[in-house]
């Protein structure tokens, strides 16, 4: 068994107040220390236990413990699942945030019915793969005797009020709630007394279950129940086809398709952001070809489609929320939660059918878009450049900045991605475009 030095590793800054032990990732695998001699037998027990697959099926982060590698001056070290990307609450959906919340309620179910609880109620613990939330902190399991007020209000504050808020049909105050971390505007008004002893009544009401814990979260999962977001409306980009959608995504018909799919096809990246990604066509093209893929769209309705297309389809998808202008800052305890830069970094970045309207619809200078694609991309950027005279900018009437130009892009792009290939350019119908790949 191979013992790894501390400096072989890279720890995980947000695990920095966990007193079970410290995530640490090695060579893509991510693992979790345990310095102590209590929570390494209670872990042991828990894993060799004969009902922990069922803590798993509901949604637990599967774990085990690696028969080829620990950690100097450990106790144990467990293996966990890899989740190929890590998303903020604010980059969820009010039905993402929603089906979240029901994970982690499952999760507490199956561990109830062994008098144990999660520790945790937060949604920072809960990420997404192939479409389904998975609880990822297994550190935040203890026994658990009864529920602590603590966890109900933390499960107010970070769960109940953006549910609430969304089925009151005021899910953009929804999003705006969960942008915020430990401190700011709604966390306050929301900790007001007219909110937490009369709005939320019926959640306060539950604590009187404190003492039954498969009860409390029985509870806890009828008052979700009660406040299931509505389905999402159809939003202005909702209709639209992405070119080579009526095919199959590994059979391209249209030369945009064709680029694209020989492009990923030969680079075959590990890991792929589609920026603006509609639907997801191009995410699912990049998934069939073996990429772990963040696919972000600033339409709900959108992301909601990708992600249940995700999960039917058993996709290596991350949808998220989040507009392409504005990424996530960092946030958290010493801003240790990380940027969307950081988090979703990717080997090649999809920017298709998106520069003209950010750049010439929005008036965003071309360096400012170029220099966010380039924050998310390791290797190589695959840009849409929709030329002027196409029918569809020419339409909108608007003053064109004088380096919107295959030029233009070229010469910000040339600082990370010197090398390029271009496709031929694109004129039917009036249409009048070129996809163009920027690599390192």
């Amino acid at each position: 068994m191979r013992i790894l030095s501390p400096n072989e590793v890279t720890f995980a800054t947000a695990s920095i107040m966990d007193e079970t032990g410290k995530v640490f990732f090695f060579e893509d695998r991510v693992f979790r220390a345990i310095y102590t001699k209590r929570y390494a037998k209670f872990f042991k027990e828990i894993l060799s236990s004969s009902w922990i697959g069922d803590v798993f099926q509901a949604g637990l982060v599967e774990t085990w413990i690696p028969d080829d590698l620990t950690l100097e001056d450990t106790e144990l070290v467990l293996e966990h699942q890899y989740i190929p990307y890590a998303i903020h609450p604010s980059e969820c959906t009010a039905y993402m945030h929603w089906l979240s919340a029901k994970t982690m309620v499952k999760v507490n179910l199956a561990l109830s019915r062994h008098d144990m609880a999660l520790k945790d109620a937060h949604p920072w613990n809960l990420m997404f793969y192939k479409g389904s939330p998975v609880f990822v902190d297994f550190g935040s399991i203890d026994k658990a005797e009864e529920i602590s007020y603590g966890w109900l209000d933390e499960f107010r504050r970070y769960y109940a009020v953006p549910i609430w808020l969304s089925f009151r049909n005021r899910a953009g105050f929804s999003e705006e709630y969960r942008r915020e971390h430990l401190v700011g505007f709604g966390l306050k008004l929301f900790d007001l007394f007219i909110f937490k002893e009369i709005i939320f009544r019926s959640l306060s009401k539950l604590y009187k279950y404190h003492k039954k814990a498969s009860v409390f979260f029985i509870e806890i999962d009828k008052w979700l129940e009660a406040y299931k977001p509505k389905v999402e409306q159809k939003e202005y980009w909702s209709s639209y086809v992405q070119s080579g959608e009526i095919s199959d995504p590994l059979n391209p018909k249209t030369p945009k398709h064709k680029f694209v799919h020989d492009i990923l096809a030969e680079e075959r990246p590990q890991k792929v952001l589609d920026c603006a990604a509609n639907k997801g066509f191009y995410s699912e093209l990049a998934a069939r070809l073996g990429a772990s893929v963040i696919s972000f769209d600033y339409e709900p309705y959108c992301v909601d489609y990708c992600l249940e297309s995700t999960k039917m389809k058993s996709l290596d998808i991350t949808p998220a929320l989040m507009n392409f202008v504005l990424p996530t800052p960092p946030s958290g305890l010493g801003l240790l939660c990380d940027s969307a830069y950081h988090r979703l970094k990717s080997d090649i970045v999809l920017a298709l059918g998106i520069a003209h309207h950010i750049c010439i619809a929005q008036g965003i200078p071309v360096s400012v878009f170029c220099e966010i694609c380039m924050n998310y991309a390791k290797h190589g950027v695959i840009l849409e450049f929709i030329d002027p005279l196409d029918k569809h900018v020419a339409a909108w009437h608007k003053r064109i900045p004088n380096d919107y130009s295959l030029d233009g892009f070229s010469r910000y792009f040339n600082k990370k991605f010197p090398n390029r290939i271009v496709s031929d350019r694109i004129t039917t119908d009036g249409i009048n475009r070129v996809i163009v790949y920027y690599r390192d």
